[in-house]
């Protein structure tokens, strides 16, 4: 079928002004330039009114017969058939937005601030207008004030008659038909809300009244015509509005209710065959992508596109819909699409209802009958549903009344949602917390009260954001997992409370990421901070928070299910530690030498760039951090300390390292609104709290070589560079092998370990009083335990220096062991006892219960212990 048998705006065209198709098969043949089209309309701005309203249509309707001409004879693509409609548009309300300012500025004269800017919302601002369809806009202008005169007006009734006329000049209907169909009732306040209106009430408007709907109407906005640099800051602005920075699963909720009024419409109407409405048409589809993007957006700023195709495309690179079920919704939505501009090709109508004979429409679209058209549209709608439903967990409701509920339960539910704080929740919050509430009880009932407690003090935190209580309410694996884990876990309770948006976590949770290496942490750090202004160290600590607090959960809930043994869990909580200070020490160095330049390195320091590291002690040293465990940490540099930088505000070296370290400490220990990093502990360093911040690397060496206690040299045991320069961390590590293999007189060694013990136990085990076996501090405990590996390592370093290799407990049993300084049978022994004590230490720690426990529990390891210290440690 030729195109101008089918279309009949196309035949009336070619009968009126192309009889012999020579434009068509010409000029109409191809798609035009931006440039071509920009020119043609720039041509009409100086016309009059009159001129210009009759001109403009004739282009357009020129135009629209190239352009149906084309998509029926198949020369162009959607990408082509979208560009062209899409750059007409903006054309053409730049023409008229141009040709009526001019107008204007001669009667009321020229605005104090001229900037105005026209959003273009929609398939407009996504620039993937369809063949026939409105433009959707809204107008806004810098700021009040008045125009030069002659006759004065104030900028709100000057840019509303410029709103009125640019429209009116497009939008109505003559003999030449009608260049675009401009709807601007999205605009703030709808159709009752001024036409044109200042940035700063339109911030206002969102910031305090936009609703939810709203923010899918705002998903595509862009400037399309006039200043596009005010309506860029504008959109800027209206960010935080629009992507939340938290996992906005509110979102879920607000497509159901949309979609369940146009469902209605389209019963009502019976648009069953509506390929944009009805079921499993474009809405469905786009309702998936903007859907995927408001509800990440926040986290992922390439989401953050207006096109559907882009965001489609990012979901499938960033691995959110997978690239099977993305190419397979690409290629429905295209199919939908071109169905919807060959409709729309028949009369120039904004329809994209299906004809009662698709005969016609089938042939063009080359299918054989209406019948084999028809059995195309049913699988691609029936799979565009399914995929609808699968995306937005559309769910059959069920009979939630006949599950049993625990009458406590029950009475703390119905306590819950009388308490005077939930009654005077905003209605969508109300209603959401009561569903969840609903969906709780039987939940619930399955578990001791204690978990009704817990999860109740969790919603308590949440029930203004509203955003987790529809997460819990759709995702039923979820609330399994957390009441799970709320059950075996008041620490997880806790942190849940302190950053909700850990249910993130439990959403995504999978058994086969329980563990990720050192490098996949360091890059998963280094990728989230990538999207942080260099210049924002709130925003800075903010992200290391949520990232360390994330993964810390995380390893807490693989460990509680049992999915990661306790020595894959110090590792993974000690890698994140590590992660987060070598970025914060390289984020504090660069803002020091941005604002005082570079220090002068020591040139027994090579090619090295930084100059300083930390050497972390302790259980970060040992590998061996737990939840909550402090950062024991010495700074060393290896710069001039004397030598001036190299920047205009020029500093000491001494100064310059000093202020990094500060720095470093005060960003690790800032609190922000989800907690602080970790507390830090830098007493180990070098004559302690007396001792400089910061040590030279030859100032430690000679402190540790003639007068380190030796409490200080049992410490450097476990110490090893954590963050920092590599080639200062090599030398570290070379130093600490030194010290370690000096020799000892062993009776001093001895002595002053069992003296340094006592003293310990004194003061941190338990009093009278006290009930159950403290696991860390009492006879026969942890420390006993390090005390006497570290005792055997300074004893034994020199003879065998392959004991001063590593820096954890279990590795320097084994160290012992193979060479012969302790049986076997004894190392055995004490790694079996040191990880019994640290499982049950953690498990007190997720507990939310200190580290005690009964006598019996660990009388066998207890007695263990305290038999090697009366045979190792006995002068």
């Amino acid at each position: 079928m030729q195109p101008v048998e089918y279309s009949q705006f196309l035949k009336r065209w070619v009968e009126r002004f192309d009889p012999e198709q020579a434009w068509l098969r010409d000029f109409g043949a191809t798609p035009p330039t931006v440039s071509a089209i920009q020119v043609s309309w720039q041509q009409l701005v100086t016309a009059s009114t009159q001129e210009f309203d009759r001109d403009a249509r004739l282009l357009r309707n020129q135009t629209q017969a190239g352009l149906i001409y084309r998509l029926l004879n198949g020369v162009d693509s959607f990408e082509d058939t979208v560009r062209v409609t899409t750059q007409m548009a903006e054309a053409a309300l730049e023409a008229s937005l141009s040709h009526h300012r001019v107008i204007l500025e001669q009667a009321f004269g020229v605005p104090s601030n001229p900037a105005f800017t026209i959003l273009g919302l929609g398939k407009l601002g996504g620039r993937e207008l369809n063949l026939s369809s409105d433009v959707d806009i809204f107008c806004v202008f810098a700021e009040d004030g008045e125009t030069s005169g002659p006759r004065v007006r104030d900028h709100g009734d000057y840019f509303t008659r410029l709103t009125q006329q640019l429209a009116k000049s497009l939008d109505a209907l003559t003999v030449d038909g009608f260049v675009e169909r401009v709807d601007q009732r999205l605009r703030p306040w709808g159709s009752s809300g001024q036409l044109a209106i200042p940035v700063v009430a339109c911030e206002d408007y969102y910031e305090v009244h936009g609703r939810e709907w709203e923010r899918f109407a705002l998903l595509k906005a862009r400037p399309v015509a006039g200043d596009l640099e005010l309506g860029l800051t504008l959109l800027r602005s209206l960010k935080p509005f629009l992507y939340r920075k938290y996992l906005d699963f509110g979102v879920f909720e607000s497509i159901r209710d949309l979609k369940s009024k146009i469902e209605a419409e389209v019963r009502r109407h019976g648009r069953d065959k509506n390929v944009k409405v009805g079921r499993g048409g474009i809405r469905e589809v786009e309702f998936i992508v903007q859907a995927m993007q408001l509800l990440r957006g926040g986290q992922i700023p390439s989401l953050q596109v207006t096109g559907f195709l882009d965001a489609l495309s990012t979901l499938m690179t960033e691995a959110i819909i997978s690239q099977n079920d993305g190419l397979q919704l690409k290629q429905d939505y295209l199919w939908l699409r071109y169905v919807e501009h060959v409709i729309q090709a028949e009369n120039d109508q904004q329809t994209q209802e299906l004809p009662t004979d698709c005969g016609p429409l089938a042939a063009v679209m080359g299918f054989e009958s209406a019948d084999s058209f028809e059995r195309k549209r049913r699988e691609v709608t029936d799979r565009v549903h399914e995929a609808f439903v699968s995306f937005m967990r559309v769910e059959k409701s069920q009979a939630m009344a006949e599950a049993s509920i625990k009458d406590e339960v029950q009475e703390c539910l119905d306590a819950f949602l009388d308490d005077p704080v939930c009654d005077r929740l905003e209605p969508i919050a109300r209603s959401r917390l009561i569903t969840l509430l609903d969906q709780l009880g039987p939940e619930l009932s399955a578990y001791p009260i204690d978990v009704t407690e817990r999860m109740l003090r969790f919603i308590s935190t949440c029930t203004r954001r509203s955003v987790y209580l529809s997460l819990l309410s759709e995702n039923p694996a979820t609330r399994a997992r957390m009441l799970d884990i709320l059950d075996r876990s008041s620490w997880v309770t806790e942190r849940l409370i302190e950053m909700p948006a850990l249910l993130d976590e439990l959403l995504t949770l999978d058994a086969s990421d329980a563990e990720m290496s050192r490098e996949a942490i360091g890059q998963e750090l280094s990728m989230r901070l990538q999207r942080v202004d260099p210049d924002d160290p709130e925003r800075l600590t903010e992200v290391l928070v949520q990232f360390a607090r994330g993964l810390a959960f995380r390893v807490a809930v693989f460990e509680i299910r049992g999915e990661i043994p306790l020595m894959r869990v110090s590792d993974q909580l000690t890698w994140i530690a590590e992660a987060v200070v070598s970025e914060v020490l390289h984020y504090a160095y660069r803002e020091v030498a941005n604002k005082h330049g570079h220090p002068v390195v020591n040139s027994t320091e090579g090619d090295n760039w930084l100059g300083l590291s930390v050497l972390g002690y302790g259980k970060l040293g040992g590998l061996e951090m737990s939840y909550g465990s402090d950062l024991d940490l010495v700074f060393v540099h290896g710069i001039d300390s004397e030598q001036m930088t190299d920047g205009d505000v020029a500093i000491e070296g001494g100064l310059f390292v000093n202020r990094v370290v500060r720095r470093v400490i005060a960003l690790i220990e800032t609190n922000t609104r989800f907690g602080r990093l970790y507390e830090i502990d830098t007493r180990l360093r070098p004559s302690g709290r007396s001792g400089l911040m910061v040590v030279g690397l030859d100032a430690l060496k000679k402190y540790l070589d003639e007068s380190a206690w030796t409490w200080e040299l049992q410490a450097f045991v476990r110490a090893r560079p954590v963050a920092g320069d590599r080639f200062l961390n090599t030398k570290l590590e070379t130093l600490r092998l030194e010290i370690l293999r000096n020799a000892r007189e062993p009776t001093e060694l001895l002595n002053d370990v069992v003296e340094m013990r006592e003293k310990m136990r004194a003061h941190l085990g338990s009093k009278d009083g006290d009930v159950g076996f403290d696991l860390k501090h009492d006879r026969g405990g942890i420390v006993d335990i390090e005390f006497m590996v570290q005792y055997q390592v300074l004893a034994h370093a020199e003879t065998h220096p392959e004991l001063a290799t590593y820096t954890d407990n279990i590795r320097q049993l084994d160290g012992l062991s193979d060479s012969g300084c302790i049986s076997t049978v004894d190392a055995d022994a004490l790694k079996t006892a040191y990880v019994r004590y640290r499982t049950l230490n953690h498990e007190a720690i997720l507990a939310g219960r200190n580290g005690r426990v009964e006598f019996a529990e660990v009388k066998n390891e207890r007695q263990l212990v305290e038999s090697l210290w009366a045979q190792w440690m006995s002068s």
